[in-house]
Protein backbone atom coordinates (compact mmCIF):
# COMPACT_ATOMS: atom_id res chain seq x y z
CA UNK A 1 0.00 0.00 0.00
CA UNK A 2 1.56 3.58 -0.86
CA UNK A 3 2.01 5.51 2.42
CA UNK A 4 -0.47 8.58 2.61
CA UNK A 5 2.51 10.87 4.05
CA UNK A 6 6.44 9.45 4.48
CA UNK A 7 9.24 11.78 6.24
CA UNK A 8 12.71 10.54 5.56
CA UNK A 9 15.69 12.22 7.84
CA UNK A 10 13.86 15.35 8.58
CA UNK A 11 14.85 17.77 10.47
CA UNK A 12 13.34 21.18 11.45
CA UNK A 13 15.37 24.08 13.91
CA UNK A 14 13.28 23.05 17.10
CA UNK A 15 14.13 19.48 16.61
CA UNK A 16 16.92 17.44 18.47
CA UNK A 17 18.09 15.50 15.52
CA UNK A 18 16.81 13.89 11.89
CA UNK A 19 14.07 11.78 12.07
CA UNK A 20 11.58 9.13 9.83
CA UNK A 21 8.18 7.92 9.87
CA UNK A 22 5.46 6.91 7.32
CA UNK A 23 1.60 6.85 7.76
CA UNK A 24 -0.23 4.20 5.55
CA UNK A 25 -4.02 3.49 5.09
CA UNK A 26 -5.93 3.16 8.45
CA UNK A 27 -3.34 4.36 10.79
CA UNK A 28 -4.10 6.77 13.83
CA UNK A 29 -0.14 8.40 14.53
CA UNK A 30 0.84 11.05 17.36
CA UNK A 31 3.86 13.23 16.07
CA UNK A 32 4.98 13.94 19.82
CA UNK A 33 7.29 17.03 19.84
CA UNK A 34 9.06 19.10 22.34
CA UNK A 35 7.14 22.01 22.42
CA UNK A 36 3.92 23.59 21.04
CA UNK A 37 6.12 26.24 18.43
CA UNK A 38 6.94 23.25 16.88
CA UNK A 39 4.02 21.84 15.91
CA UNK A 40 2.49 24.43 13.05
CA UNK A 41 6.06 24.24 10.92
CA UNK A 42 5.59 20.37 11.60
CA UNK A 43 2.60 20.72 9.79
CA UNK A 44 3.37 22.70 7.44
CA UNK A 45 6.06 20.69 6.85
CA UNK A 46 3.97 17.69 6.23
CA UNK A 47 1.56 19.25 3.62
CA UNK A 48 3.90 20.70 1.64
CA UNK A 49 3.87 24.49 2.95
CA UNK A 50 7.51 24.68 4.13
CA UNK A 51 10.61 22.10 3.62
CA UNK A 52 12.63 20.56 6.03
CA UNK A 53 16.02 21.64 7.20
CA UNK A 54 17.09 18.21 5.68
CA UNK A 55 15.56 15.50 4.61
CA UNK A 56 12.57 14.71 2.14
CA UNK A 57 8.68 14.05 2.76
CA UNK A 58 6.38 12.54 0.23
CA UNK A 59 2.70 13.50 0.00
CA UNK A 60 0.90 10.04 -1.52
CA UNK A 61 3.73 9.10 -2.76
CA UNK A 62 5.51 11.69 -4.42
CA UNK A 63 8.41 14.13 -3.00
CA UNK A 64 6.79 17.23 -1.89
CA UNK A 65 10.16 18.91 -3.07
CA UNK A 66 9.88 17.87 -6.92
CA UNK A 67 6.18 18.78 -6.83
CA UNK A 68 4.88 21.85 -8.90
CA UNK A 69 2.11 24.52 -6.85
CA UNK A 70 -0.93 22.83 -9.04
CA UNK A 71 0.60 19.19 -8.19
CA UNK A 72 0.36 20.27 -4.39
CA UNK A 73 -2.81 22.13 -4.79
CA UNK A 74 -4.19 18.92 -6.03
CA UNK A 75 -2.49 16.48 -2.59
CA UNK A 76 -4.02 19.34 -0.14
CA UNK A 77 -7.48 18.78 -1.48
CA UNK A 78 -7.05 15.28 0.23
CA UNK A 79 -5.76 16.50 3.45
CA UNK A 80 -7.87 18.46 6.31
CA UNK A 81 -6.30 20.59 8.90
CA UNK A 82 -7.52 21.36 12.31
CA UNK A 83 -5.26 24.28 13.53
CA UNK A 84 -4.34 24.89 17.55
CA UNK A 85 -5.73 28.42 17.51
CA UNK A 86 -9.04 26.94 14.59
CA UNK A 87 -6.97 28.86 11.88
CA UNK A 88 -10.11 31.15 11.34
CA UNK A 89 -9.78 33.87 8.63
CA UNK A 90 -10.13 37.14 11.01
CA UNK A 91 -12.63 38.51 8.51
CA UNK A 92 -15.00 36.08 7.80
CA UNK A 93 -17.92 34.98 10.08
CA UNK A 94 -17.57 31.55 11.86
CA UNK A 95 -20.04 30.29 9.20
CA UNK A 96 -18.43 31.65 6.65
CA UNK A 97 -15.07 30.38 7.80
CA UNK A 98 -16.33 26.66 8.23
CA UNK A 99 -18.28 26.86 4.80
CA UNK A 100 -15.87 28.15 2.71
CA UNK A 101 -14.03 25.16 1.30
CA UNK A 102 -17.16 23.73 0.49
CA UNK A 103 -18.16 26.73 -1.89
CA UNK A 104 -14.73 26.32 -3.30
CA UNK A 105 -13.71 22.63 -3.66
CA UNK A 106 -17.04 20.81 -3.52
CA UNK A 107 -19.63 22.32 -5.78
CA UNK A 108 -22.67 21.81 -3.90
CA UNK A 109 -26.02 24.22 -3.87
CA UNK A 110 -26.29 26.42 -1.35
CA UNK A 111 -29.24 24.85 0.71
CA UNK A 112 -26.52 21.49 0.29
CA UNK A 113 -23.68 23.56 1.49
CA UNK A 114 -25.97 24.74 4.95
CA UNK A 115 -27.19 21.18 5.84
CA UNK A 116 -23.87 19.62 5.82
CA UNK A 117 -22.75 22.96 7.65
CA UNK A 118 -25.41 22.41 10.44
CA UNK A 119 -25.07 18.67 10.61
CA UNK A 120 -21.37 18.81 11.76
CA UNK A 121 -21.53 21.75 14.15
CA UNK A 122 -24.42 19.77 16.07
CA UNK A 123 -22.66 16.78 16.17
CA UNK A 124 -19.39 18.32 17.79
CA UNK A 125 -22.28 20.30 20.02
CA UNK A 126 -20.91 23.96 19.09
CA UNK A 127 -22.88 26.48 21.01
CA UNK A 128 -22.15 29.52 19.76
CA UNK A 129 -23.26 32.13 17.34
CA UNK A 130 -22.57 31.54 13.41
CA UNK A 131 -22.55 34.87 12.76
CA UNK A 132 -19.70 36.28 15.15
CA UNK A 133 -16.35 37.02 13.93
CA UNK A 134 -13.48 35.19 15.05
CA UNK A 135 -12.54 37.14 17.82
CA UNK A 136 -15.32 37.12 19.78
CA UNK A 137 -15.23 33.45 19.90
CA UNK A 138 -13.63 31.28 22.92
CA UNK A 139 -10.94 29.09 21.96
CA UNK A 140 -13.00 26.31 21.92
CA UNK A 141 -15.25 27.29 19.53
CA UNK A 142 -12.93 28.46 17.61
CA UNK A 143 -11.13 24.76 17.97
CA UNK A 144 -14.42 23.38 16.71
CA UNK A 145 -15.18 25.73 13.64
CA UNK A 146 -11.72 24.40 12.90
CA UNK A 147 -11.93 20.74 13.05
CA UNK A 148 -15.75 20.89 11.66
CA UNK A 149 -14.15 22.37 8.51
CA UNK A 150 -11.69 19.87 8.06
CA UNK A 151 -14.62 17.01 8.44
CA UNK A 152 -16.67 18.57 6.30
CA UNK A 153 -14.27 17.80 2.88
CA UNK A 154 -14.32 14.17 4.25
CA UNK A 155 -10.19 14.04 3.81
CA UNK A 156 -8.02 11.10 3.30
CA UNK A 157 -6.01 12.57 5.92
CA UNK A 158 -6.39 14.59 8.78
CA UNK A 159 -4.38 16.47 11.06
CA UNK A 160 -4.99 18.33 14.54
CA UNK A 161 -2.38 20.53 15.37
CA UNK A 162 -1.80 20.98 19.21
CA UNK A 163 -5.46 19.25 19.27
CA UNK A 164 -5.61 19.90 23.38
CA UNK A 165 -4.05 23.50 23.58
CA UNK A 166 -6.14 26.01 25.51
CA UNK A 167 -9.33 23.33 26.48
CA UNK A 168 -10.79 22.17 29.61
CA UNK A 169 -10.63 18.48 31.03
CA UNK A 170 -14.30 18.23 29.23
CA UNK A 171 -13.30 19.40 25.93
CA UNK A 172 -10.17 17.49 25.59
CA UNK A 173 -12.18 14.80 25.94
CA UNK A 174 -14.87 15.92 23.65
CA UNK A 175 -12.51 16.74 21.10
CA UNK A 176 -10.45 13.38 21.11
CA UNK A 177 -13.69 11.09 21.33
CA UNK A 178 -14.96 12.98 18.23
CA UNK A 179 -11.54 12.79 16.43
CA UNK A 180 -11.41 8.84 17.03
CA UNK A 181 -15.11 8.53 15.59
CA UNK A 182 -14.43 10.58 12.62
CA UNK A 183 -11.24 8.08 12.21
CA UNK A 184 -13.27 5.02 12.32
CA UNK A 185 -15.54 6.42 9.72
CA UNK A 186 -13.50 5.81 6.68
CA UNK A 187 -11.01 2.61 7.08
CA UNK A 188 -8.56 4.08 5.37
CA UNK A 189 -7.95 7.48 6.56
CA UNK A 190 -5.16 8.23 7.77
CA UNK A 191 -5.14 10.61 11.60
CA UNK A 192 -2.17 12.72 12.84
CA UNK A 193 -2.17 14.55 15.88
CA UNK A 194 0.73 16.75 15.95
CA UNK A 195 0.88 17.66 20.20
CA UNK A 196 3.62 18.16 23.03
CA UNK A 197 1.30 16.78 25.32
CA UNK A 198 1.72 13.71 26.21
CA UNK A 199 -1.69 12.55 27.86
CA UNK A 200 -3.25 12.76 24.08
CA UNK A 201 -1.41 9.37 24.24
CA UNK A 202 -3.06 8.05 26.88
CA UNK A 203 -6.15 9.26 25.23
CA UNK A 204 -5.59 7.09 21.97
CA UNK A 205 -4.51 3.90 23.12
CA UNK A 206 -4.57 2.74 19.99
CA UNK A 207 -2.39 5.43 17.94
CA UNK A 208 1.29 4.75 17.15
CA UNK A 209 3.41 7.41 18.50
CA UNK A 210 6.66 8.81 16.68
CA UNK A 211 8.48 10.91 19.36
CA UNK A 212 9.86 13.58 17.92
CA UNK A 213 12.04 14.04 20.98
CA UNK A 214 14.18 11.42 20.54
CA UNK A 215 13.67 11.01 16.60
CA UNK A 216 12.41 7.36 16.85
CA UNK A 217 9.05 5.75 17.45
CA UNK A 218 8.68 5.08 21.30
Amino acid sequence: MTDMIRAENISLAELSGATSFRMTGGEMIILLTPKDEVNVSLTKLLIGLEKPHSGKVFLFGSDTATLSERELHERRRRIGVAYGSGGLVSNLKAWENLTLPLYYHQHLNHDDIETRGVAVLDRLGYTGTLMALPGHLTISQKKIIGVARAMLIAPDVILYESPVSGLNQEEKNNYLKIATEFHREKPDRVSIFITSNRDVALSLPEAVVVNLTKGQIS
